[in-house]
């Protein structure tokens, strides 16, 4: 009888649900990057930290606003030795977006 608690207890054991490991393409480095972030944030999110997305929405804004410049620049109605100066104010703006 006591065979059979041990087993029981064991079979308990092995029988919880347990988590599927998470698994990479080891010859990849940006699916090992992944993984890496994946992990990190499950483990801070699990202690019981939120995430801060503010610098990732600042920095697709400004990526945004760098599109729309050179969008702008691209299409401008006058052809190039009479745009000279737009173009160099365009040019000019990258660095401060």
């Amino acid at each position: 009888m006591q065979q059979k608690k041990g087993e029981m207890a064991s079979n308990d054991v092995n029988s919880s649900p347990t988590k599927n490991p998470k698994k990479a393409n080891l010859m990849d480095p940006h699916s090992i990057k992944n993984l890496l972030d994946e992990s990190v944030t499950e483990i801070v999110k699990g202690r019981g930290y939120t995430e801060d997305v503010r610098m990732s929405n600042i920095r697709l804004f400004m990526g945004s606003i760098i599109i729309i410049v050179a969008l702008v620049a691209q299409f401008y109605p006058k052809k190039f030795p009479e745009n000279r100066d737009f173009l160099i104010g365009c040019i000019a703006s990258y660095p401060s977006s």
